[in-house]
């Protein structure tokens, strides 16, 4: 296999917000896009989970052309190792649901620019963001993220990464469905 350079990624900061915020009307539907303030409260509470992709040279006036944010989870034993539903909630508050010392890595948004899309960029992207988040994040047992049933390329993409189908939530995604409203749960195990 072919071996690809390194993608110029970097946490994100607070005045990249306005270009994350494009990116977002980008690439989500009106009803599942998430707010400039929660954005920003992510942005803010875990700064090292923000993940920012560039395109060009630094000198030249690189251009963000995507963004990966995350939070750390606990998952409940007591439940058998799954998560709340509530905590995937569109909106949901990052300082209700991370945990600074989680073993799970949830993805909670990521996307690209469409002029970067259908060329394989998205999955080098989502590949090299979650390799450098395992490495700069000590004590991660597993990474979760949640998706349409309709985005079948997402899914094979996180398939292509080793994640599995763990739990559906029927109806999650009723403001934007065509024909399947339900969410995907899909977990990776980050055995070290």
């Amino acid at each position: 296999m072919e071996h690809l350079s390194a993608l110029p990624l970097r946490v994100a900061r607070e005045d990249d917000i306005d270009r994350i915020m494009e990116l977002e009307a980008g690439g989500f539907a009106p009803a599942i896009r998430e707010s400039r303030e929660v954005m920003l409260t992510r942005l803010r509470h875990f700064p090292q989970g923000f993940l920012i992709l560039e395109h060009g040279l630094e000198q030249d006036g690189a251009q963000i052309i995507g963004y990966l944010c995350s939070e750390r989870w606990t998952r409940d034993a007591a439940d058998g190792g799954l998560f709340d539903p509530a905590h995937f909630t569109l909106g949901h508050d990052i300082r209700d649901t991370h945990h600074a010392n989680g073993d799970c890595l949830y993805i909670s948004s990521m996307t690209i620019a469409p002029a970067h899309r259908g060329n394989g960029m998205g999955r080098r992207f989502f590949t090299q963001a979650l390799a450098l988040l395992r490495q700069r994040l000590p004590g991660l047992r597993a990474s979760v993220l949640l998706l349409s049933a309709e985005w079948q390329g997402a899914q094979r993409i996180y398939q292509s990464c080793g994640y599995t189908e763990i739990a559906r939530l029927d109806g999650f995604f009723a403001d934007i469905a065509q024909e399947d409203a339900g969410a995907i749960v899909m977990q990776l195990a980050l055995d070290r």
